[in-house]
């Protein structure tokens, strides 16, 4: 999220060779992010846009090591100055690995939600979507997705805390807050169906068939492309008006690579294309496995995010996670680095996000889902 945000809401073990690939795919990621020429974004997202996948891609529906998946994200932003943002995401998504046997290909589906309120006027936008994917399995490392969203979006606005110049007496120097506004509105709220589609590519290490997940095997690199906002909903307040929310395209890459038995570098980067608006996002960061006995597996992560706008850097953000087993909770800082550092005092907010992913038991004989 940006200083322009709100009037932009308003308007709307493994072998060598898979070694050397990772390897050169995470380089060239880390590389990405140290050179990405400056880039704004309208629509609701993260910092820790890695943790909240189905908002980067609806292709990524499904692609995680277990059966169902439950997230959660919530970002409170600029609460150092009036106009603040809270933005929530929960998100539900369960894999169907029964053809798997057959032609190496699973579905998946999922319901992901989403509110965001910003400002004085209490702009919010709350939408509520089912997704859907199809993965196919082309060899034991390389994976490839198509998924999709259809989503029904309300999008309103409050007038309470506004002033107009109406109630200002300037002859007296007084404002009125309880006087007449003089404004007429034809309506604060509008809703509007959605669509997206996506696409993601998965390459990893040798596929987990084994009984346990002994988490000797870690090395990934998930990237793709969503397409957001396909047949670009008509937002606007006013009747007779159209005001066209702008197809919005989130190139991205994701990976880990596996250093050692305990160690890993993680590295993603993200772009965002809406309208004029551009943005870039990377975060690098070290993860040490602490614990890795079955039962009591633990992990830690720290990491370094970045943010770049379409005219300068936003914000750099610190950020640690914690893995338990299926949990893993995440945290970061915004430190503002823009104009609007002014304002906020570097203090642009903080954002969490939890994980939980259930496994049921794998029985021998039996294929299990290969993901990672």
């Amino acid at each position: 999220m940006n200083c322009s945000r709100e009037s932009q809401n308003i308007t709307e073990k493994m072998t060598t060779p898979l070694v050397c690939r990772l390897r050169g795919l995470i380089v060239a990621m880390s590389l990405f992010l140290c050179s990405s020429p400056t880039l704004f974004a309208q629509d609701v997202h993260y910092s820790q846009f890695y943790n909240a996948p189905i908002l980067l891609n609806p292709g990524l529906t499904g692609i995680f090591n277990g059966n169902v998946r439950f997230m959660a994200n919530y970002r409170s932003q600029w609460a150092a100055v009036p106009v603040d943002y809270q933005t929530f995401t929960a998100v539900a998504d369960i894999k169907f690995n029964r053809r798997y046997t057959i032609n190496r290909t699973f579905f998946s589906a999922g319901l992901s939600f989403n509110y965001d309120r910003a400002g004085y006027s209490k702009l919010q936008l709350g939408d509520l979507g089912l997704n859907g994917s199809i993965t196919r399995m082309f060899s034991d490392h390389f994976f490839g997705t198509l998924g999709g969203q259809v989503s029904i979006n309300q999008r309103g606005f409050k007038t309470d805390a506004l002033s107009f110049d109406e109630q200002f007496v300037f002859e007296r120097g007084q404002y009125l807050p309880n006087a007449p506004n003089g404004e007429t509105f034809g309506r604060t709220s509008r809703s509007f169906v959605d669509f997206s589609l996506g696409f993601n590519f998965r390459i990893q290490a040798l596929d987990q068939s084994g009984l346990v997940d002994l988490l000797d095997q870690r090395s990934k690199i998930d990237f793709g492309v969503g397409f957001h906002h396909l047949t670009e909903p008509n937002q606007a307040f006013f009747e007779g008006e159209t005001e066209r929310l702008d197809m919005r395209l989130s190139p991205y890459a994701m990976g880990i690579l596996q250093l050692s038995d305990d160690f890993d570098l993680a590295a993603n980067i993200f772009g965002q294309f809406q309208g004029p608006y551009r943005e870039y996002l990377g975060m690098l960061g070290a993860k040490v496995h602490i614990d890795r006995q079955l039962g009591n597996q633990w992990a830690l992560l720290v990491g370094i995010g970045y943010r770049l706008n379409n005219d300068f850097g936003d914000a750099f953000m610190p950020t640690i996670e914690i893995y338990f087993n299926n949990w893993q909770a995440g945290f970061n800082y915004d430190v503002n680095v823009s104009d609007i550092n002014v304002a906020t005092q570097r203090r642009g907010g903080p954002e969490f996000s939890v994980r939980y992913l259930f496994k049921t038991p794998k029985r021998p004989g039996r294929r299990n889902c290969p993901l990672i």
